[in-house]
């Protein structure tokens, strides 16, 4: 079967892949190094009987190899049109076969390959600890020669020791290439792969309400850009570096901020990175005196698990005066002001009416409430939706919607 698939390749990747393989069977001959851990990724499918399949590829990969330190198993919900949730359904799978589910990290963005490897690259645990790491060994598990080129990518690029993994009767058609998608190319740094594959991909965003000028100016921020635009301009706005349109912003925070809101109450915005938290005026160079803060300082009676921080998204409602806070599958509701007690972490897919199949449980990258419309955004990946808070909070009719943000070739040069 492999002869049939290299014989499709030039020779340049029968080098590549000779390569890979090399390195896999030489690190199974030798001792692993202590400080090094095993991980596996397996690929997701649409099709609920090909995801069994690789469940069981990566199943008898777990029984049957050294002890795994992580398993991610990637996919999303709704991908392709389907009725599953990819990454929650091989978790059951596995945990009922008796893999810890501790060790089990879901990625359920995802609703492509090429997706599989960005999401899950990115993806990180409760304390903002990278989950798949450098030093690493990774296996990527599928029964499709997909996980070839995410093996090489991870390998070239990542500073991760990644080799696929794969069984099944794997017939290619005449048209299929190992490098499925073109996903490696060893010339092209991840950081700009990532970035170009999850253009663009919401981190946070809020909304400045100026009541003198009645005006309303929107930020998002997309790494160390933000897109701006100002009311009665949509579709008109300008992608710019943070450095230069939000100053206050700490160089250290730029491209790292967890979440943003803007706090029409006291004219300030609140940015999250980590366990703190820093506030600034709307048009101000610099953060306001005493600040990065704990978390803590601000939420008082935060839960447990929140401690660690690294919220997802926030967003201020004014009228009610709460703050949202929003991280994995939950959220918490906190009146505004000063230490003010958290209430119990509910899952978020309990806030609105007719939250959407295909964002899962949750697990947000933005929020943002818009006071002229009294609505908030909520961004996942590179969608999102809209919630009218008139009556309830329900989601808009006919979202999620694409994210439309036009690549900054004048900043980025081409994609």
């Amino acid at each position: 079967m492999r002869n049939g698939i290299l014989g499709k390749l030039s020779i340049r990747w029968v080098f590549i892949l000779l390569a890979i393989q090399v390195t896999s069977l030489q690190a199974v001959a030798q001792q692993q190094p202590a400080a090094q851990r095993n991980g596996m990724l397996i690929l997701g499918s649409a099709d609920r009987n090909t995801l069994v399949e690789r469940v069981e590829v990566g199943y008898r990969l777990f029984a049957s190899s050294p002890s795994f330190d992580y398993i991610v198993v990637s996919g999303g919900c709704a991908a392709h049109q389907s009725k599953i949730c990819e990454a929650s359904e091989m978790r059951e799978l596995l945990v009922a076969k008796g893999v810890p589910a501790e060790i089990i990290f879901e990625e359920e963005k995802s609703k492509t390959t090429v997706q599989n490897y960005t999401y899950s690259r990115l993806l990180r645990k409760a304390d903002g600890t990278k989950v798949i790491r450098p030093g690493d060994k990774l296996y990527v598990v599928s029964n499709h020669w997909h996980a070839i080129p995410v093996a090489a990518r991870f390998t070239a690029n990542d500073s991760v020791t990644a080799v696929y993994h794969i069984e099944g009767g794997i017939l290619p058609k005449s048209t299929d290439k190992v490098n499925y998608t073109n996903i490696f190319d060893p010339q092209v740094k991840s950081e700009v792969y990532v970035a170009k594959a999850l253009w663009p991909m919401v981190g946070a965003g809020f909304t400045v309400e100026n009541k003198k000028k009645r005006e309303h100016t929107t930020y998002r921020l997309i790494n160390d850009l933000v897109y701006v635009e100002s009311t009665g301009k949509a579709g008109s706005g300008s992608v710019e570096k943070i450095a230069h349109t939000l100053p206050a912003i700490p160089a250290a925070w730029v491209g790292e901020v967890d979440a943003v809101y803007f706090n029409s109450s006291d004219n300030k915005v609140y940015i999250f990175k980590g366990t703190e938290y820093a506030r600034f005026s709307p048009e101000a160079k610099t953060l306001d005196a005493g600040f990065p803060k704990p978390l803590a300082d601000l939420v008082k009676n935060l839960p447990t698990h929140w401690h660690k921080g690294y919220l997802d998204a926030a967003f201020y409602n004014p009228k009610s005066k709460e703050v949202f806070l929003f991280k994995g599958e939950e959220y918490l509701q906190v009146p505004a002001g000063k230490n003010k007690g958290a209430g119990e972490p509910q899952q978020i897919s309990t806030l609105v009416s007719d939250w959407p199949f295909a964002w899962g449980s949750g697990n947000l990258d933005a929020a943002d409430y818009n006071s002229r419309e009294n609505k908030v955004y909520l961004f996942r990946g590179k969608e999102y939706v809209v919630i009218s808070l008139e009556g309830g909070m329900k989601v808009e009719p006919d979202y999620p919607k694409n994210i439309e943000v036009a690549w900054p070739e004048s900043i980025l040069g081409k994609k």
